[in-house]
């Protein structure tokens, strides 16, 4: 029989390990706070399979209570048509959208305003980067460029003037009636001396003559493939994905920055208003939005961030933007007047140039 020392030397004991092992699941609970699933509704191909492995997936190892489940889209106004379909009951709770069709979704109210105390690297946002009052807000931007078939070109362009260059004619592909193209007339108004807000005709004067050198508007299966296969020599598309298929499927595909800069396709990250997952998806994009997460996706995925508190490599700046002439020429847009023009732009692209030829 245990004397009253032996029974408070065991009660002494059985209270540390009760406390170690209270504190040990206190760590545990504070890791695990938040259970849930968030539903996310996003871009495809390349961008889809680098998201889950470098931000999902790092994100759940943060949050090993959450469960997130990604959604591949075809394009932007497929997710706001899925978005407006389910605003009675969503089955979504944040989307990854374009900036202009993002502004179309807050015009319906599809979005919610994110609140700063429980997405607090919202402060870490640059202002143009927090749209309609954070209702979407912007996390990172892929640089329209030029890409080339390393083997059938030897002396890549290093302007957007070589577009209209005759060595080209019939081996150019270029998917103009879509946002590409919407960014591209800023581009090539620029290039002539204009300003897109007062006037688009310089950059349709100049795309009638780039024209006849287009061997097909619809690249199929996308504006990767046929210059992976040499089935053209240039084509007009998206910087990032391009880098990660030049670095993973043989070099085939080469990118040129041009000298006059480029201009950044914006994608925002917004929570769905009316979202069932509320709590789990304000962590969720509160991560999307840190310092981390852009950095990482910038150096993987060669796509811009957007966080304030970003600082790239010089090696990894000149595979997103280009040669220092490049960055310093980088231009950036007034989305919500683009928003405004991109229906009539695309129709002007589709009358004037595409049917034109």
């Amino acid at each position: 029989m245990k004397n009253a020392h032996q029974r408070r030397k065991a009660a002494l004991v059985v209270g540390i390990v009760a406390a170690g092992i209270a504190s040990l699941s206190g760590t545990v609970f504070a890791q695990d706070a938040t259970k849930g699933t968030v539903n996310i509704v996003g871009f495809s191909g390349v961008f889809a399979d680098n998201y889950q492995k470098f931000i999902i997936d790092a994100f759940k190892a943060k949050h090993p209570g959450i469960e997130v489940n990604y959604q591949q889209s075809k394009n932007s106004a497929e997710t706001l048509a899925l978005l407006t379909l389910q605003r009675a009951e969503p089955k979504v709770d944040v989307a990854l959208i374009d900036v202009s069709v993002a502004i179309k979704a807050n015009k319906e109210e599809l979005f919610t305003k994110l609140d700063a105390a429980k997405v607090p690297n919202l402060a870490e946002q640059p202002e143009w980067a927090r749209i309609d009052g954070d209702r979407a807000v912007a996390f990172s931007q892929d640089n329209l460029a030029i890409l080339y078939n390393t083997d059938a070109v030897k002396e890549p362009p290093t302007s957007w003037a070589d577009l209209a260059d005759p060595k080209y004619k019939g081996k150019i592909a270029a998917k103009l009636s879509d946002t590409r193209g919407v960014i591209l007339l800023p581009i090539l108004t620029k290039l002539k001396g204009g300003d897109y807000k007062t006037s688009i005709d310089p950059a349709i004067d100049f795309l009638k003559e780039v024209a006849p050198s287009v061997s097909t508007f619809e690249p199929a299966p996308d504006c990767y493939a046929v210059v992976q296969s040499g089935e053209v020599d240039l084509s007009i598309c998206w910087n990032g994905r391009a880098q990660y298929l030049h670095d993973t499927q043989g070099g085939k595909i080469g990118i040129a920055l041009p000298k006059e800069g480029s201009i950044g396709q914006t994608n925002t990250i917004g929570l769905v208003e009316g979202s069932a997952n509320k709590e789990a998806a304000e962590l969720f994009v509160n991560y999307a939005l840190s310092a981390e997460a852009q950095a990482t996706f910038a150096e993987k995925s060669f796509y811009g961030p957007v966080n304030s508190k970003v600082a790239l490599s010089e090696p990894v700046a000149a595979r997103i933007y280009g040669s220092k002439e490049a960055q310093a020429a980088q231009s950036s847009l007034d989305w919500n007047f683009v928003a405004d023009k991109y229906s009539a732009w695309i129709q002007r692209i589709n009358r004037e140039v595409i049917a034109a030829n």
